[in-house]
């Protein structure tokens, strides 16, 4: 593709999101947004829950299957590094509120402290997880813009898919109490050493 047919297009793409996001913003916002499975007791003994991988990093993944044209899949790129530089620093925020240690008796035998710390923990988690919702219903809203009905139900498909998947993870660490020690975040595994 030349350079300024390139440029116009994602002037193009750039305006036609904008439009989609406050046509969006009117209506009230996204599933997504407005959907929270995470107990928040949970969250603030376990630590912040996984985070499923955002519906840009979905498609890029899975752009064959989606049938994705260049211009797709460059306006999906540039999405998805807008959403992980707004988020990386809150991601971050979330891996320092990770507890440092778990209950020796179990939830049912916390000292005043160890509630304390936990509701304590419970706040400061709170804002920054809806904060990276907001970030990943904006770029949702403005993926779905890109793709054409057939390839936003695949991609919802694939979106529903992750947020099981992560709601799973957060349910066999709220369990386990692990703290966190292994989250999917954006698609991609991290383990800590």
């Amino acid at each position: 593709m030349r350079p300024p047919l390139k440029i116009a297009l994602m002037l193009v793409v750039t305006a036609l999101l904008a439009i989609s996001t406050r046509t969006q913003a009117q209506m009230g916002g996204s599933r997504s947004a407005q959907r929270n499975n995470n107990n928040p007791e949970d969250i603030g003994l376990a630590g912040a829950p996984p985070i499923a991988a955002g519906v840009a990093a979905l498609a890029i993944e899975h752009s064959a299957e989606l049938g994705l044209t260049d211009s797709q899949n460059i306006a999906l790129a540039t999405i998805r590094r807008a959403q992980d530089s707004v988020n990386a620093p809150r991601l971050k925020t979330l891996d320092s509120l990770r507890p440092t240690r778990r209950p020796a008796n179990g939830v049912n035998d916390l000292s005043p402290e160890q509630r304390q710390e936990i509701e304590e923990r419970r706040a400061a988690i709170t804002p920054v997880l809806e904060a990276v919702r907001e970030t990943n219903a904006e770029a949702r809203i403005k993926v779905m813009a890109l793709l054409n009905p057939e390839q936003q139900k695949r991609a919802a498909k694939f979106e529903e898919e992750a947020r099981k998947q992560a709601d799973e993870a957060f349910k066999r660490q709220a369990r386990s109490g692990s703290g966190g020690m292994e989250r999917r975040r954006g698609g991609r595994r991290q383990t800590e050493d």
